[in-house]
């Protein structure tokens, strides 16, 4: 994966550890917002937080390729109700609640690491956090809202 610091990652351990429970609850329950909604209100948490244009595009277009492959028929009995749209919603809701308390963190997140992830092999430490923030959330939603 490439050489990230033991600051960065730490954190991101301590991340995933502290978050993964409330993920895996919430997962059951239907978002109150639109995938359009909650798209768009991360990328304005991102850009208000310190991620560049550059640094937001990029993990928001490989998100929503992802998110685009959930489909409705593999909705699990219990996440019927709440429809696909509901689904994807949740994952980027998710990733919001866990990256977005970050704003006081002093690692350099601006830094670029060697790390390969969606065809990416130079990354920020902001987009490495986004991006495994949003498989833990990911993960997290196909276990609790989809089939096998």
């Amino acid at each position: 994966m490439g050489y990230i610091s033991p600051s960065a990652r730490n954190l991101g351990i301590a991340l995933l550890i502290a978050c993964w429970s409330s993920a895996a609850y919430g997962a059951a329950q239907c978002s109150k917002t639109s995938y359009g909604e909650a798209r768009t209100l991360i990328t304005s948490r991102l850009l208000e937080t310190g991620y560049s244009r550059t640094q937001t595009r990029f993990p928001m277009r490989n998100a929503d390729q992802r998110i685009s492959q959930l489909r409705s028929a593999a909705l699990s009995d219990r996440a019927k109700p709440c429809r696909i749209d509901s689904a994807r919603a949740y994952v980027l809701g998710c990733v919001g609640d866990q990256l977005l308390p970050l704003k006081g963190s002093k690692a350099s997140l601006d830094a670029m690491r060697q790390a390969s992830f969606w065809g990416k092999t130079r990354l920020t430490g902001r987009e490495l956090l986004f991006i495994g923030s949003f498989n833990a959330c990911l993960g997290a939603a196909k276990q609790a809202r989809f089939r096998g």
